[in-house]
């Protein structure tokens, strides 16, 4: 049993060992529901509830609402609990079975545009095709059907087995790869359809709204002032075509909660200031370019990623035969990962936000944080790094995700502490030229 009573959700389970789990609806950050294929043929959908300091799954749990009671109770939710949500009149005792069984399972997110809401931005069919083709599932999924190809060839189904041995094979090991390439980005394909088919961006007052899916739904909430950051990820093949992705931080939805904190999945990367002025104002955009970092530091960058090269060049020696020849990779890889991080690194600050870019392994990360909205603030330094004015600078927010620069100017990363620790304004008064 649950109920809202007194700004606080009351979930009552169990039949001979009974528990009670409390959570004040002020600390509620999200709710996400869902609807596999077949709860949608039953009608009815499963409401995870997101609180700070439950970062790896929900708070409460409610695995069988129908429509008409998830829209009660979001809506309850939403409201602080102060109020009653009163069922559909079109669900009374004079309706017909048939009235009564649609109002039961009906939910307003299928009819969101009739209340009067905005919807902010509709995932295009040629825009859902691009998020899975660029997504990064397909290099798992053809690393799977590999492995399942060369080691595990006798389970593959008899009709899959002739195919490749009859017609594939003879063709050659190229002929292969590109068969089963085929295979992880069709499958690739349908999964990032049944996932983000006419992905919505709602905006109803103070939350975000997101719906999803084509044969399961997936439907989340978000509260507007509990959103930290906005975070801007560029993968290799979308940054190449001009695409990013734009996730939120927002506590309780941490690292395992992919989908929910996605607030947008594919959009145009000139186009993502104009979406998140209109889905959140209250996280303001930098009204300046990034700040770069100045070319002695470049160099810097090549430390991390050339010791890891040469961990792998050692360990590719070991191979056997002709496979040695690949230890010639890691080396130049390594110099073009450095490269590319130093050079793409940059922040700024300023009276409502502080920006940080860097790029990991293959994404490029960018996150608009408000001033005061990060968890935890860290300066990292060594008697090396002091000696050559260089610093580190990371913020970390509720959802256990952060950003970070490694190396900094010492000075630039002692105004991001005190920035976005200060009460008082705080302008950025460096340049580009100030930097070199």
């Amino acid at each position: 049993k649950y109920s809202v009573v007194g700004g606080m959700l009351l979930l009552r389970t169990g039949l001979l060992d009974r528990s009670v789990r409390v959570v004040p609806v002020t600390r509620i950050t999200a709710l996400a529901a869902f609807q596999s294929l077949t709860q949608r043929l039953i009608g009815v959908w499963e409401l995870n509830v997101q609180s700070p300091g439950d970062r790896h799954g929900s708070a409460l749990t409610l695995p069988c609402l129908s429509g008409r009671r998830l829209d009660e109770l979001r809506a309850a939710l939403e409201s602080g609990g102060r109020t009653t949500v009163l069922s559909n009149p079109a669900s009374g005792p004079d309706s017909s079975t048939v009235q009564r069984y649609l109002a039961w399972r009906r939910t307003s997110v299928a009819s969101a545009p009739a209340h009067g809401l905005q919807v902010i931005a509709v995932l295009t069919t040629a825009e859902m095709l691009i998020a899975a083709v660029t997504n990064s599932s397909i290099s798992l999924i053809f690393l799977a059907v590999l492995a399942l190809w060369f080691r595990f060839s006798e389970f593959v189904p008899l009709h899959a087995s002739k195919f490749m041995e009859e017609i594939v094979e003879p063709q050659g090991v190229v002929a292969v790869l590109l068969t089963l390439v085929a295979v992880a980005i069709t499958a690739g394909l349908v999964l990032g359809a049944l996932r983000l088919n006419r992905f919505t961006l709602i905006r109803d007052g103070d939350v975000l709204r997101t719906t999803r899916g084509l044969l399961g739904k997936q439907t989340a909430t978000i509260s507007v002032r509990r959103v930290q950051a906005v975070r801007l990820v560029e993968g290799f093949w979308r940054m190449l075509l001009g695409y990013c992705s734009l996730q939120v931080e927002v506590a309780g939805i941490g690292r395992m909660n992919a989908n929910q904190r996605m607030l947008f999945p594919l959009v145009r990367r000139d186009r993502a200031e104009s979406l998140i002025r209109l889905a959140l104002p209250e996280v303001p955009w930098p009204r300046q370019p990034l700040l770069v970092l100045p070319a002695r530091l470049h160099r810097r960058y090549l430390t991390l990623p050339l010791e890891y090269a040469m961990g792998f060049t050692l360990l590719t020696l070991f191979l056997p035969g002709w496979w040695k020849l690949l230890a010639i990779l890691p080396l130049p890889l390594g110099c073009v990962l450095g490269v590319a991080r130093a050079r793409e690194a940059g922040w700024w600050v300023d009276d409502q936000s502080v920006v940080l870019r860097w790029r990991r392994v293959v994404d490029r990360n960018t996150v608009i944080a408000r001033r005061g909205g990060s968890h935890l603030i860290e300066l990292s330094s060594s008697p090396w790094k002091a000696k050559a004015g260089v610093a580190g600078f990371m913020m970390r927010f509720s959802s256990g995700r952060g950003a970070r620069i490694r190396y900094m100017v010492d000075s630039d990363a002692l105004l991001l502490v005190h920035a976005t620790v200060a009460l008082h304004p705080v302008r950025c008064q460096k340049s580009r030229a100030d930097l070199g």
